[in-house]
């Protein structure tokens, strides 16, 4: 279970305020609001390993804060400021990272890369946005993560692809993984997405189960 008990953040003159809710494994929430309502925020309190919130996150019985390396071990944070080597190919990046986490499986990355119809031998930087996403989440799947943050995963995303690309959480979500994903786009929360997190200004106006009617 993912937990968030009054979570209250300050960056700048931004404040995250109060944020509670709890998510049980193998659900997917959709995190909506416009542009700096707090969805990127409220990600970055799990990610930043000093983040300076208040209040308490837990994942699987452990507070973030106390166990970091153990949380961020479990942790695929997909975005496009996600850090990889940009003058290196897919695989040269397993080959360089994939070290550093435990259950990383090189043959479940090609299996997920050839699924996604991606190349292992392209650069890193030479990938449009879609594929840099798509790169993400293969190498996230090989590790065995267990929460998968999506910052913005969908934008710009091809119309054909987003079909699959929700089948492919859904593959996620059926090994008992929690993903969050912040999205600017109705209809995607609609017909995908367990449950809804909606931000305005910093607070969490509403969290609910997905009826599918939501507006």
């Amino acid at each position: 279970m993912l937990e968030f008990r009054n979570v209250t953040k300050k960056q700048g003159k931004f404040w995250l305020r109060d944020i509670n809710f709890q998510l049980e494994e193998g659900f997917l929430l959709g995190i909506v609001g416009k542009n700096g309502a707090g969805k990127t925020t409220l990600m970055k309190c799990m990610l930043e390993e000093k983040s300076s919130y208040t209040g308490n996150i837990s994942f699987q019985g452990q507070d973030v804060r106390e166990y970091p390396r153990e949380f961020r071990a479990k942790t695929a944070y997909v975005a496009d400021e996600n850090i990889f080597l940009n003058r290196k190919t897919a695989l040269e990046n397993v080959e360089i990272l994939g070290g550093f986490y435990p259950e990383f499986d090189v043959e479940k990355f090609k299996k997920f890369m050839k699924e996604m119809n991606l190349s292992g031998g392209k650069e890193v930087g030479r990938m449009s946005r879609g594929e840099f996403i798509r790169f993400q989440i293969a190498f996230a799947r090989a590790r065995n993560a267990r929460l998968y943050l999506l910052d913005e995963a969908t934008a710009g995303m091809d119309p054909v692809f987003r079909k699959d690309f929700y089948g492919i959480l859904r593959e996620i979500l059926a090994t008992e993984a929690t993903v969050l994903m912040t999205t600017h786009v109705q209809s995607d929360i609609n017909k995908n997405m367990d449950y809804e997190c909606r931000l305005e200004a910093g607070r969490m106006v509403y969290y609910e189960e997905n009826t599918g009617d939501m507006e």
